[in-house]
């Protein structure tokens, strides 16, 4: 522990140390019915203070920052308890002892009761007992604390990491197409240009927050089935129902839109031709459902699952870890998605 370290613990100990001394003096001078004095509760707080900083600061410190690290924390039991025993004889015959002498030759209180050094060692044993359970608790606290941030940082990781795989190969095709329709001079140039526009500036900007407005992320749906039909406007049918009671909720970015790439990926890109894509989304009060339904081709029945559905079903694992419903249907030749989110 560097020198400034040490300081500044020996400096709040000291502070909690005397902030105990002056709550129990007050507690005395409040009790006493005879006189409330500054010369009153001085005594007091000169008996508790030096009951407290001479008796019960050093076995308790010494316990705190040398028995537990060196042999408790280790997993030295019998070290430990060995030493601790040692301990509270010790010192609880040392307290029983001297204490009662303080009172009478420094405060000149001598108590009507007989107290034996045995009370002493009784008084340390609970002591101990108290002090450990409170470290121990302490200790358990800060190391839950510790394991806490650490499932943070590593979650905070793993989620940056499976947003960063959003498939990019719709961006590279869109562009293919662009490029083709700027050969034929074609009409839809200016709208393709504008709607990959808003659908990057979402995933480079807007997505780099924990949620974004829901209707964020039905605008970057309704502009990827746009371009989508563009491709694919002789392949078959693509439809798109929503209703959406409730527009103010937020939600995690780019959950959705795995599935209804994964649903053209093995989908409307590998059939010729009769391919169909049903998409529903109904949002009421704070339940999101959405459900996306599409064929398949029989030959890639084994692949309609993706890693974009993995990686969508770990972050939905690791965002709403009881607030969601993800149902799979693969029944060949209907590949269905059903997702409940409670927002």
């Amino acid at each position: 522990m560097e020198i400034t370290q040490r300081k500044k613990v020996i400096l709040i100990n000291t502070l909690i140390l005397l902030c105990i001394s002056i709550g129990g003096a007050l507690v005395f001078f409040i009790s006493n019915k005879e006189a409330f004095t500054f010369y009153t509760f001085l005594i007091y707080f000169l008996q508790v203070g030096s009951s407290i900083f001479l008796f019960l600061a050093p076995p308790v410190y010494f316990k705190v920052y040398w028995l537990i690290p060196k042999y408790l924390v280790p997993k030295k039991y019998v070290q430990y308890v060995v030493f601790l025993i040692i301990l509270i004889i010790v010192w609880g015959l040392i307290i029983g002892t001297l204490e009662p002498w303080i009172d009478k030759h420094w405060f000149n209180e001598i108590s009507d009761k007989e107290t034996t050094p045995l009370v002493g060692v009784f008084a340390m044993a609970f002591i101990m007992l108290l002090t450990t359970l409170l470290n121990l608790s302490y200790r358990w606290f800060m190391q839950l604390s510790k394991i806490k941030q650490i499932e943070n940082d590593r979650l905070q990781l793993e989620l940056s990491l499976l947003r960063n795989q959003i498939n990019p190969h719709f961006f590279f095709n869109t562009l293919n197409n662009l490029y083709a329709l700027s050969l034929e001079k074609s009409d839809q140039t200016s709208e393709v240009i504008l709607k990959l526009s808003e659908m990057m500036r979402y995933t480079i900007y807007d997505c780099k927050e924990d949620t974004v407005p829901l209707t964020s992320e039905v605008t970057y749906l309704e502009n990827f089935i746009a371009l989508q039909k563009m491709r694919h406007h002789n392949r078959g049918e693509i439809s798109f129902e929503k209703e959406i009671t409730n527009d103010r909720l937020q939600v995690a970015p780019m959950i959705l839109i795995v599935f209804l790439e994964n649903a053209f990926k093995h989908g409307f890109d590998l059939l010729e031709k009769d391919a169909f894509l049903k998409i529903e989304l109904t949002v009421k009060e704070n339940l999101l459902h959405f459900c996306i339904e599409n064929n398949f081709s029989e030959i890639d029945q084994n692949n309609s699952v993706g890693i974009g559905l993995e990686n969508v079903k770990r972050r939905l694992s690791l965002i709403y870890p009881n607030t969601h419903e993800l149902s799979i249907t693969n029944s060949a030749p209907v590949f269905r998605v059903d997702l409940k989110l409670h927002l």
